[in-house]
């Protein structure tokens, strides 16, 4: 006499587990009847772009690099995983397969949004609170960022601590408060500023600058108004922070008047583009307050030109 079959009984194809784990890692188990390990692997591949993310942060490139790495091989490892031993799972299962209470697609489907809900959660945390991407279209900050660059702020930089001088900041721009702009901060609160003859003065004294050579730009040079930009790039010293600026040549002269010596209030800051020649920073709409800033640039993670400028942007 022939066995008799529940009507729960479904027998588990390969094919589909392998689909399911590629469109999560887990839910082909689940599909096989190993839901604790689907779990656990759904969120193991939910975790290391966080990760990945909150170690951008940290100060010692050679940890941070090697870490996100880690995480990528690790997202890797959990995907190719999840396919192949989804696979290996349901060839072993022979015969029918009594359905559990959880293979109901509905759940499939509760899974994934819970999974895929959690990690949007965190990076909306993380964008909120720790990290924020942004796309630079304009050259007000060439040479350090270039047009077309992408870069993260850490939000947390000045939680406990107020900007330096030689920062790299996004604040909320005061004439449009629907921008963002990222400058230098060159002055603080009590500081004195002016320009002179294209040199700029802190407290009465000429910042130190060195010209560096045209190799610098190699990889990186752009056009303004359908042209070549072209000047000269020097290391500029405040205080303790040296950085690049560019000074273009005769042609953009007027673009760089002379600034008259102002101090700057409390609680406010002094920015300036590093493109001196071409940039709306503080000798156009003042000081900015610091309650204004919104984070300080210090990940370079997509660069628009030359792949060996990505890492840290802050100054040296």
């Amino acid at each position: 006499m022939a066995d008799v079959t529940s009507d729960r009984s479904r027998e588990r194809k390969p094919f589909i587990a392998v689909v399911l784990s590629l469109v999560m890692p887990g839910l082909g188990h689940v599909y096989c009847g190993r839901f604790v390990r689907g779990i656990v692997l759904s969120f193991l591949s939910s975790i290391y772009i966080p990760l990945s993310f909150a170690m951008l942060s940290v100060s010692h490139a050679s940890v941070r690099i090697a870490v996100i790495i880690a995480s990528l091989l690790g997202t890797l490892f959990v995907w190719l995983f999840a396919i192949i031993d989804s696979w290996r799972v349901a060839q072993r299962i022979r015969g029918p397969y009594v359905l559990k209470d959880y293979n109901r697609w509905y759940v499939y489907v509760i899974l994934l949004l819970m999974t895929t809900g959690s990690s949007t959660q965190i990076a909306l945390y993380v964008r909120a609170r720790l990290l924020e991407a942004f796309w630079v279209p304009a050259a007000s900050s060439y040479p350090t960022i270039v047009p077309g660059d992408r870069f993260l702020a850490n939000k947390l930089a000045y939680k406990s601590s107020d900007p330096q001088r030689g920062d790299l900041v996004v604040f909320i721009n005061p004439e449009n408060r629907s921008v963002n702009y990222v400058k230098r901060v060159v002055a603080l609160g009590g500081d004195t500023v002016q320009i002179k003859d294209r040199e700029l003065y802190i407290n009465g004294h000429k910042l130190e600058r060195h010209k560096l050579p045209d190799s610098v730009l190699d990889g990186i040079r752009i056009e303004i108004r359908g042209k070549m930009l072209k000047g000269d790039v020097y290391e500029e010293i405040n205080g303790d922070a040296r950085y690049e600026i560019f000074l273009a040549q005769t042609a953009y002269e007027k673009a760089l008047p002379d600034f008259a010596k102002i101090t700057v209030p409390q609680y406010h800051c002094f920015v300036l583009g590093d493109n001196r020649s071409y940039s709306q920073d503080s000798r156009h709409f003042g000081p900015i307050p610091l309650a204004t800033i919104i984070g300080r640039a210090d990940y370079l993670y997509w660069p628009a030109k030359d792949w060996s400028r990505f890492g840290r942007l802050q100054a040296r």
